[in-house]
């Protein structure tokens, strides 16, 4: 019988996920990881008033109740994470930072067979970012997951490099965050980032044992679910904007690939943006033929309908506003499936 935790891709029938919360949601003060993460000239701080932030997640919770909706109509059970509180402090040697969401939970965690990991993320802000999922994963634990964390990391100043090619990630500890990694059964790409470094990669591999290879990419800045999505083997899904034929990993290339290169814009609801438009094509598949998209994104509807997917629009309106999509707003706990190599 498969445990509560069981999931080696993104594609193999769905039956247990849990949804992150805007709840709570709160504006940190901009630091140098902050800075880093979304790559901001100046200080980048958000002047938005209680209302305007207050309705912001009130629509992104109406949202992710229809998201929670459509999953539960499928047949997937959802989970939520527990009550957070509102900007709490946060302090370790040499910084200070308040506490931000618990909207996204894969960022912070990664799920890889039966085993969950604590990622240890460059944002100060998302230190404790694990801790409202807590009661899940002890639950999880209790019925036989292994439940991991990486080191706990420093995140000193000199931990952010601030390059001619864009920033990077010192390589004094392991850092990375869960959507850094695509999973393809026993190979899993770890995109080497300003979310991920190569210290970071070494220690995911080590941790997951001799079942698991672990590729190192290098496709886009940050996270991979607006670039490069594994939609079932032998078909991806890729940001024309940012990739070309040559750009996708070597092991992946001869699998067909959908190219998107038309995302709408939904807008954003505080001061500065913390995803581009490509926030679009972060979608989550139900299995192999079915996939839930962002109501507005008309023209990754039709793309997808065409190569004969049954695709579920729900609405979801502040990607850009908090710069996570249903992929990043999700993480997918079990799906009916064992370890393969699909490569």
């Amino acid at each position: 019988m498969t445990g509560l935790v069981s999931s080696y891709n993104d594609f193999d029938p769905l039956e247990e996920i849990v949804v992150g919360t805007a709840n709570a949601y709160h504006l940190p003060p901009v630091d140098t990881s902050l800075r880093h993460f979304f790559q901001l000239d100046g200080a980048g701080t958000d002047r938005a008033d209680a209302a305007r932030l207050a309705r912001v997640i009130e629509e992104t919770e109406e949202d992710l109740a229809a998201f929670t909706e459509a999953l539960t109509g499928l047949g997937v059970r959802v989970r939520r994470p527990e009550p957070v509180g509102l900007g709490e402090r946060l302090a370790q040697p040499g910084w200070e930072a308040e506490a931000n969401h618990a909207l996204m939970p894969r960022d912070c965690l990664l799920v890889v067979g039966s085993t969950v990991v604590e990622a240890p993320m460059p944002v100060r802000a998302r230190y404790a970012e694990t801790f409202p999922y807590r009661g899940l994963l002890t639950e999880y634990f209790e019925a036989g997951a292994r439940w991991i964390a990486a080191p706990r990391p420093r995140l000193p100043e000199e931990t952010y490099l601030f390059t001619p090619d864009g920033p990077v990630l010192a390589e004094h500890e392991p850092l990375f965050d869960g959507a850094n990694v695509i999973r393809c059964g026993a190979d899993l790409f770890f995109n080497v980032s300003n979310t991920g470094n190569r210290l970071g990669a070494r220690w995911l591999a080590r941790a997951v044992g001799d079942e698991f290879t672990v590729h190192e990419i290098s496709i886009c800045d940050d996270h991979v679910g607006t670039t490069l999505h594994l939609l079932r083997p032998g078909l991806l899904l890729a940001n024309a904007g940012r990739l070309g034929q040559d750009d996708i990993p070597a092991p992946l290339r001869s699998w067909k690939t959908l190219w998107f290169d038309d995302p709408a814009d939904d807008g954003y609801g505080l001061d500065w943006a913390r995803a581009s438009t490509w926030i679009g094509m972060n979608i989550v598949s139900v299995d192999r033929e079915t996939v839930i998209v962002p109501a507005a994104q008309n023209g990754l509807v039709r793309q997808l309908e065409k190569e004969g997917l049954t695709v579920v629009p729900v609405p979801y309106r502040h990607g850009r506003t908090f710069g996570g999509g249903f992929h990043c707003c999700s993480l997918d706990v079990r799906r009916r499936g064992s370890l393969e190599s699909y490569l």
